[in-house]
């Protein structure tokens, strides 16, 4: 048995079709709207108004392929269904309002005229045309269309013609041009633009997973598009995590020339205060180098703002603060120099700050923020670094 006998391509990109357009009408409807999937039809928005929207999706991988078509099943079956929900009160003529959408582009043909019709001479043609096309049926639609055609729903029928429009692959109803047509809905903030088709294929995802869940439960895939925002937010929010998270230190490679160009800086006369060991010194320049970089990597495009950067500092020099008044008053019998450099490893040693609401992953980060302080002489390692500095400042 050939295994391709079991496969349906065909009829699964039918189905992942209809997610593409409910995650169309989730980005486009407004607040307090419902988007169905498998619902009242294929697809169904339901609006805050008690306003209704039934789509009918009829997609096909097949290249000569014509959804619609006038002696089609896809055209009388829609046709029946609607007619039926509005000859039994399931739906109120209105309130609701009817749409074919194809991923193909039709040719001239009835649902096409249908589609277009709004006077009562279109719908009418439309009607004629209908019963011209229905003559002498064949089998499998014969019941649809005896039920479409049905002397008592003729208003009915005229009803579903006036309240109906068409899209087809000429108006982007599929593929990409739909894609851009739901994330130009979903009015995403320009830093992340270049993420926007991986941004919705998430919400695809997340679409999937909320309506089997629904189905797993025997309930109805109806997605609140508030919760559809609620999601969106937290995605962009993840990228932006993404974005602000600093590069790891191997990525941000410093020479031995940058070291040596660094070494008359306020910030090497602290250390030296406090320690004579080139190594932790060398690694210290290493660290700021790093940190200067990044802040201005991710101020460019990061989206961390100067008053990020300002909150950042605030926080560290609050720490620092307490870590000296620690330090110092617990080691009040040590030498100064001992003192300085329990101040200075306790502060700068494991510790990462958070950065515009966000964890950060590297040490250097944080420790280059202080030594950047440090150069600036807003914090200090010795106990007496402001006086000490001042000295070592004016020295040639």
């Amino acid at each position: 048995m050939s295994l391709n006998r079991h496969s349906a391509p065909g009829s699964n990109a039918g189905f992942n079709y209809q997610f593409e357009r409910a995650l169309y009408w989730l980005a486009k409807s407004p607040a307090g709207s419902t988007i169905g999937i498998e619902t009242n039809d294929d697809v169904a928005v339901r609006g805050v108004n008690m306003s209704q929207l039934l789509e009918q999706d009829k997609h096909s991988i097949q290249e000569n392929a014509t959804p619609f078509a006038d002696r089609s099943k896809d055209l009388w079956n829609t046709l029946a269904i609607w007619v039926e929900a509005l000859d039994s009160k399931q739906v109120a003529v209105n309130t609701t309002g009817f749409l074919m959408v194809t991923n193909k582009v039709l040719p001239d043909c009835i649902a096409k005229q249908i589609g277009q019709a709004k006077t009562k001479t279109q719908i009418d043609a439309c009607v004629a045309a209908l019963e011209m096309a229905g003559q002498n049926p064949p089998k499998h639609i014969s019941n649809q269309i005896a039920r479409v055609l049905r002397p008592s729903s003729s208003k009915t029928l005229q009803s579903v013609i006036l309240k109906c429009e068409l899209l087809d692959a000429s108006q982007a109803s599929a593929g990409p041009q739909l894609r851009g047509e739901t994330v130009a809905q979903l009015q995403l903030p320009g830093w992340c633009l270049m993420f926007a088709d991986s941004i919705a294929d998430e919400l695809l995802g997340w679409l999937h997973k909320t309506a089997l869940a629904a189905w797993q439960q025997k309930q109805p895939a109806w997605i609140h598009r508030d919760h559809f925002v609620n999601q969106l937010h937290a995605i962009i929010n993840l990228r932006k995590r993404q974005i602000t998270r600093e590069r790891a230190e191997h990525l941000i490679p410093v020479t031995d020339d940058k070291i040596g160009q660094t070494k008359g800086s306020p910030f090497v006369k602290q250390l030296h205060l406090v320690t004579d060991d080139d190594t932790l010194v060398d690694n210290s320049i290493r660290e700021f180098i790093r940190c200067n970089i990044e802040k201005s990597r991710l101020s460019v495009e990061g989206n961390v703002t100067d008053d990020d950067w300002s909150a950042f500092e605030s926080a560290l020099l609050s720490r620092w603060n307490k870590i000296r008044a620690r330090v110092m008053r617990m080691k009040q019998t040590q030498p100064e120099k001992d003192i300085g450099f329990e101040i200075f490893t306790d502060t700068t040693e494991d510790h990462r700050e958070r950065l515009a609401g966000s964890e950060t992953e590297q040490v250097y980060l944080t420790s280059g923020t202080y030594h950047r302080l440090a150069d600036m002489v807003q914090v200090g390692w010795h106990p007496r670094f402001k006086e000490l500095m001042q000295k070592l400042i004016k020295e040639p």
